[in-house]
């Protein structure tokens, strides 16, 4: 029994900690009042931003059901590297809700999102597909005489197809603001705490994300 003790904790790879950057750009068009079309690029640098991390385009619609309540489905387009320096693609659908609340000055915000991530088109299984579910609360608050939108969310994933069966192996706390450039255009800016447990490899990430919109 001791033995088998240690083997196990032989295996288990001990936390390390990271600091990421992550820059993207996001453009969207209201096609109706209620019926949008987004189209998303973000580029992330690891390892104390000394090596580039992945890079994703995503396109996406959303539905407004009515003020509270919007639904909305995307497919993201991922170019990959790995521990190795070895670049791979990917692929990933997902649907959402989202649930928003007006308090005063601040919005209320809920989202579960369902995902499904894989290496490629083909029929055949590569063994590394992903289905998650991503649940979300966040904070806006619209700061009354000023151009800023501080906000605030926390995340976790919920690992639904883990061969040892369902896990919670990450959490994400976010935190940072927007800020208004004209009626159509914002920046943002944000730091986010990203943990990694009951997975291979586990790391504490300390991430800074700039970003850039603009609706039309």
């Amino acid at each position: 029994m001791v033995v088998w003790a240690l083997i196990s904790v032989q295996k288990v790879d001990a936390q390390t900690t990271d600091f990421r950057v992550r820059v993207g750009a996001q453009v969207e068009k209201e096609i109706s009042k209620k019926l949008s079309f987004c189209i998303d690029y973000e580029h992330r640098f690891d390892h104390n931003l000394t090596t580039f991390d992945k890079a994703f385009v995503e396109g996406s619609l959303s539905y407004n059901l009515n003020k509270a309540f919007k639904i909305g489905g995307l497919w993201r387009y991922m170019y990959d590297m790995d521990e190795k320096r070895q670049f791979s693609t990917g692929h990933r659908v997902a649907g959402y809700v989202r649930y928003k609340k007006e308090i005063g000055d601040f919005d209320l915000k809920v989202k579960t999102m369902l995902q499904y991530g894989f290496d490629d088109l083909s029929a055949q299984n590569s063994g590394k597909e992903k289905l998650i579910n991503r649940n979300s609360v966040g904070i806006d608050y619209k700061w009354f005489g000023t151009k800023f939108t501080p906000f605030a969310e926390y995340e976790f994933f919920y690992f639904i197809n883990h061969p040892n069966g369902g896990i919670i192996n990450q959490s994400r706390l976010k935190a940072g603001s927007s800020y208004r450039l004209s009626k159509a255009s914002e920046i943002a800016v944000y730091y986010m705490f990203e943990n990694e447990f009951n997975t291979a490899s586990p790391a504490d990430a300390h991430i800074v994300g700039f970003g850039y919109s603009y609706k039309f």
